[in-house]
Formats: structure tokens, sequence, C-alpha cells
């Protein structure tokens, strides 16, 4: 018993010192570096983010009314939003876009609205939502992130591709802006990362104010909703204002007491309006996106 007792005493001790001699630091070396790309790519979504907020501002309807450049290079886009309140984003380019951002926007010809768009494979698709719908930039601006695997998320859900593989972040460089020119014209182009230019007109002459939310809930269906609007610019008065398109809502416009009526059906669930003025050479367009609460 006692020689049984020694051997597992001397076997113990054996491998007490092995585990106390191995060397896992090529392990945690390994583990070190992961966390660093992590944190590298986390900071690199939160730039792309900044962006892609940036682009949101510039295409949801907001007026631009001014094109300039910093000391740094950067081009400061000045707009005037639906309250008539002037703003200003600065905007860094990158013409060398080595990985094509995962977010973009583009122009529906359906109804002339941006929605967000998603580049993957150098494939570029609508965003959609649960329910398979187009989401809209007006009112709504997705998040970028990389999870701690490594792989870009957006609303903190796993991209994946066409074969149902999760998409890996990588440190190559990548913008939302790639490059930014304005024409003799009067006109903005934005080339985004994924190749798509947007071309915005740029003017301060005209602008319709709206007092509503760009996104309203909506409690009461058997209520109209009573929006007041305000046409400002040095040609408001020669401004034509209209109803460009009602999806899933009725609407009617009072131009003397300057008000937008809409109303909506008992089985409304989402629609929205689009109101325009125009003076015969600059056109606004403000959407308003009415959801169901």
């Amino acid at each position: 018993m006692k020689r049984i007792y020694f051997f597992c005493s001397l076997l113990l001790s054996l491998l007490l010192t092995s585990c106390g001699d191995y060397d896992d630091s090529a392990i945690q070396n390994k583990l070190n570096d992961f966390k660093e790309r992590i944190t590298a790519l986390q900071t690199k979504a939160n730039k792309l983010n900044e962006d892609i907020s940036k682009l949101s501002y510039l295409t949801e309807g907001n007026v631009i009314t001014s094109v300039t450049r910093n000391s740094d290079g950067q081009y400061v886009i000045t707009y005037k939003d639906s309250n008539n309140e002037e703003k200003a984003v600065v905007v860094a380019t990158q013409e060398d876009v080595i990985e094509a951002p995962i977010l973009g926007v583009r122009l529906s010809d359906d109804d002339q609205l941006y929605y967000w768009t998603t580049t993957i494979d150098n494939e570029t698709n609508w965003l959609t939502d649960d329910a398979g719908k187009k989401v809209p930039v007006c009112g709504y601006t997705p998040e970028m992130g990389v999870n701690a695997d490594g792989y870009w998320t957006v609303n903190g859900e796993v991209l994946k591709d066409s074969k149902g593989t999760p998409i890996t972040a990588t440190t190559d460089a990548t913008a939302i802006f790639k490059s930014i020119s304005k024409t003799d014209d009067g006109y903005l182009n934005i080339t985004l990362g994924n190749g798509e230019t947007l071309t915005l007109e740029v003017f301060n002459s005209l602008n319709l104010k709206l007092k509503a939310e760009a996104v309203t809930k909506v409690t009461d269906l058997a209520s109209p909703l009573k929006i007041e609007y305000e046409v400002t610019g040095t040609s408001a008065g020669d401004a034509i204002i209209t109803i460009a398109q009602a999806v899933n809502v009725k609407a009617t416009l009072d131009k003397e007491t300057h008000t937008l009526t809409v109303t909506f059906e008992n089985d409304f669930d989402e629609g929205h309006v689009i109101i325009t003025a125009y003076d015969l050479q600059h056109l606004v367009l403000r959407p308003l996106l009415f959801k169901k609460n």
C-alpha cells in the first residue's frame, strides 16, 4: 500500500512539474493579436458609422446649400433640414478603396426615395427588414459593427454571403465616401465605396419647412394628422407646392393655411407622403413616413 501511495505521489509531482514548465506564450500572443485586431476593426466600424450618418443627412431630403473644402482637404457640405436649420458635415474621401463597405444608399425608381443597400461579394442589393421590405434612409440609420469573432454585423445581426457564410471583417482600407466633385451647373457628385454615384443639387434659394418628424407613429387611425408647412428662401413666393406621392395614405394640401392633412384606412400599417416645392429651377423633396404604433 505504501508503494502505491509513493508511486501516486511521484506521478502527481511529475505532472505538476510538467504543467508548471509548459510555455503558453505562443497562445497568449495569438490571443493578444486577435484582441488587437478586433479592437482595430471596431474602431474602423465606428468611423464607418459616422460616415453612414453623414450619408443619411445628405440623402433623406435635406437641401444642400454649399460645398467647400477645409485646410485638411476634407469636404464641408452645408445643408438645411426640414426645420430650416443650417447644418454641416465634414466628409473625408478615400480614393483607394480596397474593401467595399457593407452599407450604401440607392435611389429607388419606384418612388424616388433613397433606400439603404448592402454590398456583399461586389454585389449590391437592398437592405431589408424582418418582413423583407426595403429600408428607407429617411428616419432610419443602420449601425455597423464587428462581433467578438471578427464578423461584420448590421444592427447586431451577423451578415452572411449568398452561401450563408458569415462575412469576416478585414483591416483593408474601406470607406463610405470614395470621391466628391462639384459640377459647373450646380450639382454635387458623390461616389460611394461600392462604386455607385449619387447626384445631388446644390442651391440656397428655396426650402420646405415641415412641423413633423421624419417618421411619425400613428396611434389613432380615425384621426387625421394635420401637419403645418412653410416655404422659405428668396424664391419662396414663386414656389409651387404639391403632393408628389401618397402611398397607403390619403393626403391633401390646404395652401391657404399651409397645412398637409393625412388620413388613414382601418387596415393601415405603414405608408409615406412626398411633398415638394418647385420654383421652376430647383426642387425640394420632403418625404414623411408613417407607421402604425
